[in-house]
């Protein structure tokens, strides 16, 4: 925790006290890539941080081939949305895992939503990335910054696990191992 912490320690704006806790945000204890100062846009005043047990942040963005997906249009399934970005070492470092625990799962209405930094990414390095892992689950461009601003995105790889009633059960900063995805996907798959 005293890595993740001094690695954070200078990003713009500081995580409000109470917002992630360890319990909330699993060990923290992989490799993660913290996000160049300014890179995310300042929060609004009075916004509300995403926290576990409260309803996720709605949000809509388009995929690759120009499709829109909406969060709470997958209400009644459980969703994995992970931020990444090509350039980012530890998130190719789990990419494999997240791959193979899709697979295992989708025929359970289970759903990956991969959401590129495409404010701070090329689309040819995002559409190299998703062909050398073979992606198949859906990979979503966050062109604005505005999706990562409001889940209060401070590193990345992020992973946000919310159940089928829309509601946050798990917040992880940092590359899982597999065996973190299984027992954290286990939680919302219940």
């Amino acid at each position: 925790m005293i890595g993740l912490t001094l690695g954070l320690a200078f990003l713009e704006p500081p995580p409000i006290a109470g917002e992630i806790t360890t319990a909330q945000a699993g060990t923290n204890s992989g490799p993660f890539a913290t996000l160049p100062p300014n890179s995310v846009p300042a929060y609004a005043s009075g916004e509300a941080a995403p926290l576990v047990g409260r309803p996720a942040p709605d949000f809509t963005l388009s995929t690759l081939d120009g499709a829109e997906v909406t969060l709470s249009d997958l209400r009644g399934k459980p969703v994995l949305i992970n931020f990444w970005a090509s350039w980012c070492p530890p998130c190719r470092l789990e990419m494999p895992e997240l791959i193979r625990i899709y697979e295992a799962h989708k025929d359970e209405d289970f759903v990956i939503l991969g959401v590129d930094l495409t404010f701070q990414d090329a689309i040819a390095d995002v559409e190299a990335f998703v062909e050398e892992f073979n992606m198949t689950f859906p990979v979503l461009l966050d062109k604005t910054g505005e999706v990562g601003r409001s889940y209060r995105l401070l590193g990345i790889p992020m992973s946000v696990f919310i159940d089928r009633q829309g509601i946050i059960r798990r917040i992880h900063i940092g590359a899982m191992t597999g065996d973190q995805i299984d027992e954290f996907t286990a939680e919302i798959l219940e």
